[in-house]
Formats: structure tokens, C-alpha cells, sequence
């Protein structure tokens, strides 16, 4: 059976390996490699991939390692030129950005290495993976749908207030729909999960609250908007 594709995921912790470790990648056999491969594994375990152990053998990882030299300038050679759009498209959101690309990995480490439960949230199809991958996309989701944390966001908004008007156009669900409408409205997690430790747990002000379509608008493309930028793009 053909091993499915590189998730985001799972190039995002490569490719943070190779940057931690250019121009002196690790040869093929060696036990940083292994390593790597084996948490490929466990992370695709995670997200209900099965590939058996062979998925992400140390072979496959340094391929892709080498792949990567096809797209860096300061390699002198050409590396292995059959990397994907994928890699392509991720070394260039984070050539300049290495620092938020090592924070990114460092939380998928976190999350998987401490087993933190990873909720079965479903994706939206026009948007698959977030520019932070599946497993961030998950644990943010699943944050935004807290209904104890978003309840006490709808009433701490009621009681300032008096109303549950979206942040980014206004919109009232009541206003619009009378009673039907009472008390709908969406929560939106505004802190990147990257930038949030461990079992840090998600303060008031971390949440917005926003119409359905605003909220589909802030998650559409990546990376996603923050309020102000969707608020001057409806000026």
C-alpha cells in the first residue's frame, strides 16, 4: 500500500529540524534521524494515520531533508529536486519566519510527547489545514467550541453590553431574528495556539465573538485574519 503524502504536519517538524541543523544535516543512519522518524510516527498515530512502521522510515525523512536543499540558497548543489508544492510552499512562508516556524513545531512536540488529548474536530473542506497544520487547527477549534469558556464570553459581553453584537461587522443575531436568534453567536480563539504553552488555559480575552460570517471570513485563507485586518477590509 503507497504511504499517503506528507501532511503539514509533519513538514513543519522537518523542516525545523533542518534549519536546527543546516548546513550539518545528520547522515541517514544516524540516531538524530531515527529519532525524528520515530516521532513522525507517533504524530501520525495522533491523527489516526496509518502507515505501519514504515511510513516515516529514516530513509524517507532524510529524502525529504534533502529536499529541502533543492530550495535553499545557501546550499551549494542542487539537493533532491522532487520535493512537493507542499515543501515548497512551506519553506517559503518560513524562510524569513524560522523563529515562528521552531515555535509551531515546538507546540506539536508538546502536544504529542505530554499525550494531550487531540479532539476529533472536523475540518472544513474548503480549508483543510490551517498554516500551522492539522493538530493546532484541532486543539483551536476545540477551544472555540468550549461551551463553558464561550458561555462566560457571551455573558461577560451581555452584562458591558446589553447585546451580542459581532466584533468585526456588528451584526445581531436578535436584532435580526428575534427570539430564534437570542443568544447565537460564534466564538472566535484570537491567540495562536503556538504562542500559547501547554495546558494554558484560554482567559476571556482571548476570545472574540463573531457572526458565522465573519468567522467563516477569518478562517478562509491562511494565515488567518486578525479582527482589525477584517474590520479595514470591510471599510
Amino acid at each position: 500500500m503507497k504511504n499517503p503524502k506528507w501532511s503539514r504536519d509533519e513538514v513543519i517538524i522537518t523542516l525545523d529540524f533542518y534549519h536546527k541543523n543546516f548546513p550539518k544535516i545528520p547522515e541517514k543512519n544516524s540516531s538524530e534521524i531515527k529519532k525524528l522518524s520515530d516521532f513522525l510516527g507517533k504524530l501520525n498515530m495522533k491523527l489516526g494515520v496509518n502507515g505501519g512502521d514504515d511510513l516515516r522510515n529514516s530513509n524517507g525523512v532524510y529524502m525529504k531533508l534533502m529536499n529541502f536543499h533543492h530550495f535553499n540558497p545557501n546550499y551549494v548543489g542542487e539537493g533532491l529536486k522532487r520535493g512537493s508544492k507542499l515543501d515548497e510552499e512551506i519553506w517559503n512562508e518560513y524562510y524569513n519566519n524560522k523563529q515562528h516556524l521552531h515555535e509551531i513545531a515546538n507546540t506539536i512536540y508538546n502536544l504529542i510527547d505530554t499525550d494531550t488529548l487531540l479532539p476529533d474536530i472536523e475540518i472544513n473542506e474548503e480549508n483543510e489545514e490551517t498554516n500551522e497544520g492539522t493538530i493546532l487547527y484541532r486543539v483551536h477549534r476545540y477551544r472555540e467550541r468550549n461551551r463553558k469558556i464561550v458561555e462566560s464570553k457571551k455573558k461577560e459581553r451581555l452584562r458591558k453590553f446589553g447585546c451580542l453584537k459581532c466584533e468585526g461587522c456588528g451584526f445581531d443575531f436578535k436584532e435580526k431574528y428575534g427570539d430564534h436568534g437570542d443568544g447565537f453567536i460564534e466564538c472566535h480563539h484570537t491567540k495562536p495556539i503556538s504562542k500559547m504553552k501547554v495546558g494554558e488555559k484560554t482567559k476571556l480575552d482571548d476570545l472574540c465573538l463573531l457572526c458565522s460570517n465573519c468567522h467563516r471570513m477569518v478562517h478562509k485563507k491562511k494565515p488567518w485574519l486578525s479582527i482589525d485586518q477584517l474590520k479595514n477590509i470591510m471599510t
